[in-house]
């Protein structure tokens, strides 16, 4: 059973609603969002594009500008080196269309997840020498290559625009990342493809509209928050993506029937977003780059169709890892009491463990690695849970790997296939002394509880104001207590309508439909006589019927 955590509206919200002039849950759920006077509320609520940051606050942009604008001007030769996943491409396409626009001499290099992993590698660095490349332009990636200090010593001018942890304290290169210590940047949360949107900005000196649509899918795909000036680009993202996307965008988007009138950024995260990362997990990431930089129409149609076949076969194989790594650990009874599992397998694709990984986590509610094994070496993902940082764990067991690298949640390692057992020992000693013990168990959070008589039209029109949703900025979850169910009917679709009733003080009924599917937990307490707690989305009822809004049911027990 899940623990409900649940926030409570207090003096303050009261104060904040009355500022504000808007109903007191909408200002508890501000302050939910560390929202805590009018003016930080208001700039929440109002997004607009005066909020959205110089790109020459940056640090290092000037002068990349300064270098860029020369290598164009001058013919110079150029290599773009950009990361396999969304945030990398979008940056690579939102780059590389600007060059090409200025009829720069560019070529652009991806690596293999599979072949070369992660970040800025030799190959590349012979390429550049091979090709008399003068500057190296490096996206996603190379904030602590050593290889592109070899690169500069070697007469190379290298530029990094990128946004993961910076920990080398000196470096012969450029660096465009908000994370640098020496940054007074307002802002440390853009991913890449939002600083290279910022980096052109600069280099054409007017806002670059043309490129809001991917920028926004780097945001969202990357799981950036979505809070501050990325909340103000993705806004302005999703009214591009919905009036005037790029060619490519448009075709992926009608070939996985999303609807651009609907669009939110669910779609850009689970929908698109999975289909561009296919393409570079499965086998190369070029179809996906060329597809959003794509400006004929039947060759882009013909890379959507590709990057959902692509997708498809990658939800095939993860589904078939997922039930492999399930038997695996289903067959012996040693994992069982590990308080983090390592599991291996011979042949499991490289590009998908992190998928599976994280599936298994949620099943397990443990930190899970899942190693590829081939030719006595294993390429492995990792995925934690809330409360351990993985990279810490890693730290303790570094003399045992190869090489590793990621953040608190997720990291990739390499290891010889005959230390995967001691890492596996050591791992559970450091995670077994870090929970000393504790239980886990997963947390529902839930924003307020409210009763059905503070749902109106008032609140419902704030509550869409709170969109686009996602990383630290997730959708309103609410409760509400002693509920009976007072009627139950059949969905065309298979699932069910339940109607869910409510008495106020004043002893009036108060009724909504929840519409949930049959593995809903809701539809266990149907026959139920007995009141529930229902937690749950508020959707806002978009046609004729007379019901205010219908509840999305996230989870349900018998009241107390």
């Amino acid at each position: 059973m899940k623990e409900w955590k649940v926030s409570e509206i207090d003096e303050k919200s009261g104060e904040l609603a009355e500022s504000l002039g808007v109903p007191e849950v909408i200002a508890g759920l501000l302050r939910g969002r560390g929202l805590e006077t009018p003016d930080s509320a208001k700039k929440f609520l109002y997004p607009e594009r005066k909020d959205i940051y110089s790109p020459f606050l940056l640090p290092d942009l000037d002068e990349a500008v300064k270098r860029i604008s020369r290598a164009v001007e001058k013919k110079e030769k150029i290599l773009l080196f950009g990361d396999y996943d969304v945030d990398g491409i979008t940056s690579l396409s939102i780059l590389g269309g600007y060059l090409s626009k200025r009829k720069a001499v560019f070529k652009t290099v991806i690596p293999s997840r599979i072949k070369e992993g992660y970040g800025f590698n030799q190959k590349a660095l012979e390429t550049a020498e091979e090709e008399n490349v003068s500057l190296i332009i490096v996206l996603d990636c190379g904030t602590n290559s050593s290889l592109l200090d070899k690169a500069v010593k070697f007469g190379i001018d290298v530029i990094v625009v990128d946004h993961h942890e910076v920990l080398k304290t000196e470096r012969e290169y450029l660096l465009i990342n908000p994370k640098r210590k020496d940054c007074s940047y307002p802002f440390k949360g853009l991913p890449a493809g939002a600083l290279a949107f910022k980096l052109v900005w600069g280099l054409k000196n007017m806002f670059p509209y043309e490129y809001l649509d991917l920028a926004g899918l780097s945001i969202v795909c990357d799981v950036a928050p979505l809070i501050d000036e990325n909340r103000c680009l993705l806004k302005e993202g999703l009214d591009k993506f919905k009036n005037s996307p790029c060619l490519g965008v448009d075709c992926l988007m009608e070939a996985s029937s999303v609807r651009k009138e609907y669009l939110e950024a669910f779609h850009l995260g689970w929908i698109l977003g999975p289909r561009i990362n296919a393409s570079g997990r499965m086998g190369s990431a070029y179809p996906a780059l060329e597809l959003l930089s794509a400006e004929d129409e039947d060759k882009a149609k013909e890379l959507a169709l590709f990057l959902n076949k692509n997708n498809r076969q990658r939800q095939a194989e993860s589904k078939c890892l997922f039930e492999e790594a399930s038997a695996e650990l289903n067959s012996s009874d040693s994992f069982q009491d590990d308080p983090a599992l390592v599991l291996s397998g011979e042949g499991w694709h490289p590009g998908i463990l992190g998928i599976a990984a994280s599936q298994l986590k949620e099943k397990v509610l443990k930190p899970v690695f899942l190693i590829s094994l081939k030719n006595g070496e294993g390429r492995g993902s990792g995925r934690s849970i809330d409360g351990l940082d993985i990279m810490e764990a890693l730290n303790y067991c570094k003399d045992l790997l190869i090489g590793y690298g990621g953040h608190k949640k997720a990291c990739g390692i390499e290891i010889e296939t005959g230390k995967i057992n001691a890492f596996r020992e050591r791992l559970n000693n450091f995670v077994k002394e870090k929970l000393k013990g504790k239980r886990l168990r997963s947390s529902l959070f839930i924003d307020l509880e409210i009763e059905f008589k503070d749902i109106t039209p008032e609140l419902l029109d704030y509550l869409d104001m709170f969109s686009p949703f996602g990383e630290g900025n997730p959708e309103p979850v609410f409760l509400s207590r002693n509920l009976n169910i007072k009627g139950v009917s059949s969905l065309p679709w298979g699932g069910k309508t339940v109607w869910l009733e409510q008495r106020n003080s004043n002893n009036e009924k108060l009724v909504y439909p929840a519409q949930v599917k049959l593995s809903n937990k809701l539809c266990e307490f149907v026959d139920y006589p007995e009141p529930v707690d229902v937690v749950y989305f508020l959707r806002k009822n978009k046609s004729t019927q007379a019901s205010l809004c219908a509840l999305k049911v996230k989870d349900v027990r018998l009241s107390q």
